[in-house]
């Protein structure tokens, strides 16, 4: 197998539709925008064929302020400089889908497309007054943030959950547990998207099937390298926004998870 360093998840499924990806890590919101509704997309002109492996781990999203900054509340970015996540990055499509269901634009403020090292460090710098990150906690680059600077995560009301999940319905609601980052004492509610694995229409089912099984007979030593796959479990695997290969599905029958 060779591992590609991509900028995200919209990359990863141009480059799974040109053929240039056999494999892709992806999350579930760009996945539906790519196989669903690539006719309204800004990042795909036509639908990418794909199939699903397995479900992986959630990613919520964070919204990360300094504590004393004035921005307490989701609106109170208006008229800020934000970061909103790296250009083809899967934290940008998901912050432009947050803000849209809560009828803030990129208008109403000024958008920064940044990665999550360079937002952070603009945060520390104090040239941006918040910055949004999609991905599991604890996130290794606001801990580091937290240990040198006294910082907040913005939560989201569950009137503004509901009206994003309204029109979004595969962000689900989640809470990043107070304790999780230094200073912040507080449990936050955010949304979040599963991420998942995917694949090329032309992965022969023989393939999909042993890396499948390959993924969850391995389970623990997953496990060790990175805490997130004890998410990963064969209960959640198989509901996936996009149809599951059918070399997957057989491994899944086998262990009884599929019908």
């Amino acid at each position: 197998m060779t591992a590609e360093s991509t900028g995200g998840t919209v990359e990863n499924m141009k480059m799974l539709s040109k053929g240039q990806a056999d494999l892709a890590t992806a999350s579930a919101d760009v996945v539906h925008e790519a196989y669903t509704e690539f006719a309204s997309s800004k990042h795909f002109k036509e639908k990418v064929d794909m199939y699903a492996l397995f479900n992986m781990y959630q990613q919520p999203h964070h919204i990360v302020t300094l504590q004393g900054s004035g921005v307490n509340d989701i609106a109170d970015i208006r008229g800020e400089r934000v970061v909103v996540g790296a250009p083809g990055s899967g934290t940008e499509v998901k912050t432009r889908m947050l803000l849209d269901s809560l009828d803030i634009t990129y208008r109403d403020f000024r958008p920064e497309f940044l990665t999550f090292a360079e937002g952070v460090e603009a945060l520390q710098d104090g040239t941006v007054e918040a910055t949004f990150l999609g991905v599991n906690y604890p996130a290794p680059a606001i801990m580091s943030l937290a240990l040198t600077n006294p910082i907040d995560l913005l939560s989201l009301t569950d009137d503004q959950v509901t009206t994003i999940r309204t029109r979004y319905p595969f962000l689900d609601r989640a809470v990043i547990p107070a304790g999780t980052y230094k200073g912040v004492d507080h449990d936050t509610q955010t949304v979040s998207v599963q991420t998942l694995v995917v694949s090329s229409t032309d992965l022969s089912e023989e393939t999909a099937y042993q890396i499948v099984k390959a993924v969850f007979e391995n389970k623990e030593e997953l496990e060790s390298i990175n805490h997130a796959f004890k998410q990963t479990t064969l209960e959640n695997a198989t509901n996936t926004v996009v149809p599951l290969h059918p070399g997957a599905a057989r491994y899944f029958r086998e262990v009884g998870v599929l019908r």
